[in-house]
């Protein structure tokens, strides 16, 4: 009935092996952070779960684990919250791996669960007890937000909807209820009939990881000097020799390798059997091509912060370059003439969301991970993530938080009508202004590949090294 996931030779990999450490969730963590007015509609008299003993300990990043999300979940729920921020990517994922008991709620990429999931250290959530599970927006079940239209892609790689659910047949115990024992056998499977566009029958009953943030990533450019539309520019730009030496990419093996993959097939230097997921021989070959693009000097750099891609187009260093949206956000809040493209190819999505630890056995721990699950739908949380330029899984409550025009210019592409504070808060967006790209409908129907991890990590990560050595 459904499409089980293939996972990484070996079984669980070592969070360490995969070297995968500037990857947050979404895409890249801004130094600064803004949220909304936190005068907020009254959530009435919040009670914590009888029985809990101690603080909900939540393990993630700061993209979306900040103070004032903590505090205002707080306030709602009636109990303390630890945000655990790990020190980079790499040490969150070894402590899925090594320490489940050290969490209760993990906040991750959902193309990282072809590897976590098989620890047996993460429980299936019991979708029943998500409130809001049927508002959440049909990419990440279906894989378009208006299933079966034609007109939009899937895209290639680790889409959330390939990973979402569990299948309700198996062996394995997971205890998801005080009462309940149910069996399953952990492995992740696609609903979706990707021929038809429909789901396959009767939806899970269970899932790997409860949807959250979600986007498309692609690059910035210095509009005065690219002169192109953000719909009319490709992402064969980032090897146009018109800009050599003033090309920045990623210093993420796997966000540039998907990145520059898409511009060597466009160009018909190489083609892919499966873009998210490249052979060794593929690999060779797409590097080949960047070595001879390095030795010609046409990249300018690698960067790894967030900070540096901002002063890297700022300063006028490079002109084009691989680029998060709140890092465009801030330079166009400085009036900077950067765009930020939603290339003919299509954008690299990313994803992320909550899952639950399989070490929460308790009654009242583990309601109170789905309170704390289901509060982040309640609209104050999605409202902030709008800020930082994302989208969320549940977006329509967030309009109680914003103003109309807000929200409009966000979500429905619309020219704002008046200034409004963006990621970096004063105001960062100009009466006016429109987002590159349009609307969330717009740009998501525009995916080319997902975030996803390579069965040939390792190998690519001796192959980079070599690119972006000294």
């Amino acid at each position: 009935m459904f499409t089980r996931r293939r996972f990484l030779e070996g079984g669980v990999v070592a969070a360490g092996a995969l070297g995968l450490g500037s990857m947050l969730v979404g895409c890249g963590s801004s130094t600064e952070e803004s949220h909304p007015d936190e005068t907020r509609p009254a959530a009435g008299a919040a009670e914590a779960p009888a029985g809990l003993t101690g603080p909900l300990r939540v393990l993630g990043y700061s993209i979306n684990l900040i103070d004032p999300i903590r505090e205002a979940a707080e306030k709602d729920l009636g109990f303390q919250i630890v945000f655990d921020l790990a020190q980079d990517a790499d040490a969150g994922r070894e402590r899925v791996i090594t320490q489940p008991d050290s969490f209760d709620v993990l906040s991750e990429h959902h193309s990282h669960l072809d590897w976590l999931w098989p620890s047996g250290n993460l429980q299936p959530v019991d979708i029943s007890r998500i409130t809001r599970w049927s508002e959440i927006t049909p990419l990440f079940k279906l894989g378009k937000v208006n299933p079966g239209d034609p007109s939009c892609t899937y895209g290639e790689g680790d889409a959330p909807f390939r990973n979402l659910y569990v299948d309700p047949e198996g062996t394995g115990s997971w205890k998801t209820s005080p009462d309940t024992i149910n069996e399953l056998d952990g492995v992740l499977v696609e609903w979706l009939d990707e021929a038809s566009g429909q789901g396959n029958g009767v939806e899970p009953t269970f899932c790997s990881m409860v949807p959250g943030v979600i986007g498309g990533d692609a690059f910035g450019y210095n509009g005065d000097i690219v002169q192109k539309e953000p719909e009319e520019i490709s992402w064969t730009e980032l090897f146009n020799p018109m800009w050599r030496g003033r090309v920045a990419l990623v210093n993420d093996p796997n966000q540039a390798v998907h990145e520059t993959s898409l511009a060597a097939k466009t160009l018909g230097l190489m083609t892919f059997a499966r873009l998210g997921n490249p052979t060794k021989e593929e690999i060779d070959a797409l590097v080949k091509i960047l070595l001879e693009l390095q030795k010609k000097g046409h990249f300018r750099a690698f960067w790894s912060e967030f900070q540096e891609s901002v002063d890297l187009m700022a300063s006028g260093d490079v002109v084009i370059e691989s680029m998060y949206q709140p890092a465009v956000a801030l330079l166009q809040a400085q009036q900077l003439p950067v765009r930020y493209a939603l290339p003919a190819e299509g954008l690299r999505g990313f994803s992320g969301g909550f899952s639950i630890s399989a070490g929460v056995t308790d009654p009242a721990t583990l309601q109170a991970c789905y309170d704390f699950i289901n509060w982040w739908y309640s609209g104050f949380p999605a409202a902030i993530m709008m800020r930082q330029s994302f989208y969320y899984a549940v977006q329509e409550t967030s309009r109680a938080f914003v103003e109309p025009g807000e929200y409009a210019y966000w979500i429905e592409g619309a020219p704002a009508d008046k200034d409004y504070p963006g990621p970096f808060g004063d105001v960062s967006i100009h009466k006016g202004q429109v987002r590159d790209g349009g609307s969330f409908e717009e740009r998501v129907c525009r995916m080319a590949v997902w975030n996803s991890i390579f069965d040939e990590v390792p190998y690519l990560l001796e192959r980079w090294a070599e690119l972006v050595s000294p």
